[in-house]
């Protein structure tokens, strides 16, 4: 069984301590059994480390990372033979890491199709790394490298250090989890009808304030307008018609509390030359005319 954990692409890590830990020469304290409240990050260095951690017992060899969760009890085991060096690093991780048991890496279901891109929509993409606890990276150096940089910038804090020791930190975890998901053999592509529909969704960001042709559309994405539809709606559940008249709504929405201009300037400033269809359009999706609207003002806590 593989231990892996989750991490959300939204979570915020805050680097705590770091550093260089010769097993050498602090045999005493390495082997013997101790905890801390922090997830910690482990990097060898040079030569070989035994750690434990709970009641596995693991050999680390240089460039192997592994990922202690918080409060657990780690140390060195068999001191007598072979030493290394590695680094360390704690940090805090909100929400936390979850973790979870595969029999297989091909389960996991790291790639997926958002379906939350479009600009009308509030809710958040939550995408997650999938971090081994154990793992032997390929590109070692590489992130030997970043651990070096982390350690020096900890070490010597000027500035803003504690925000470039989380930029490294989250470096160092974005190449485990890339590190994993190659030597794992999974698709990591998404599908053509995606990126067709990210594409599409740029285009209307940009220009749906005038009326753009299903000409124009199917020059611009190279794919005919009946197949623009067909993946618009698969992955918004909505139309394209639709999702412009959402733009323009919330475009107006801001004019209306943010500046003094006339329900007729706002209609043809958001691509609407008849004010009353305008009114019309807005009232449905909003429950209320443009005037209303502005006259009771914005929910409170509700950005526009």
């Amino acid at each position: 069984m593989t231990l892996y954990y989750s991490m959300s692409r939204l979570s915020t890590l805050d680097v705590r301590w770091a550093d260089l830990l010769d097993t050498n020469r602090s045999s005493s304290f390495f082997n013997n059994m101790h905890y801390n409240p922090y997830y910690e990050l482990i990097v060898v260095a040079e030569g070989t480390v035994r750690l434990q951690a709970g009641d596995s017992r693991m050999t680390l060899q240089m460039g192997d990372s592994y990922l202690l969760k918080p409060w657990e009890q780690h140390g060195g085991w068999s001191p007598c033979e072979g030493s290394g060096k590695f680094f360390w690093v704690q940090f805090s991780c909100e929400p936390g890491m979850n973790e979870f048991v595969l029999n297989r890496a091909s389960e996991l279901n790291i790639v997926h199709a958002e379906r939350t891109e479009l600009r009308t929509v509030k809710v958040s993409h939550e995408d997650l790394l999938i971090i081994p606890r154990q793992f032997s990276n390929r590109d070692r150096y590489t992130l030997l490298g970043l651990f070096e940089k982390l350690l020096g910038t900890m070490n010597r804090p000027e500035g803003y250090f504690r925000y470039q020791a989380t930029l490294l930190l989250a470096d160092m975890l974005h190449r485990i989890a890339s590190g994993f998901m190659e030597s794992s053999h999974l698709d990591t592509s998404f599908p053509i009808s995606y990126i067709t529909f990210r594409k599409l969704v740029n285009l209307l960001n940009n220009s749906y304030e005038r009326e753009v042709s299903k000409d124009q559309l199917e020059r611009a994405t190279e794919r005919k307008y009946e197949y623009l539809c067909q993946v618009f709606r698969k992955y918004t559940g909505s139309t394209i018609h639709h999702y412009v008249q959402q733009l323009r709504v919330q475009r107006a929405k801001h004019l209306l509390h943010q500046t003094d201009k006339t329900v007729k300037e706002i209609s043809m400033e958001v691509g609407y030359q008849e004010p009353f269809y305008f009114s019309r359009i807005f009232k449905k999706m909003e429950g209320v005319s443009p005037q209303h609207y502005r006259e009771r003002g914005a929910a409170p806590g509700k950005p526009e």
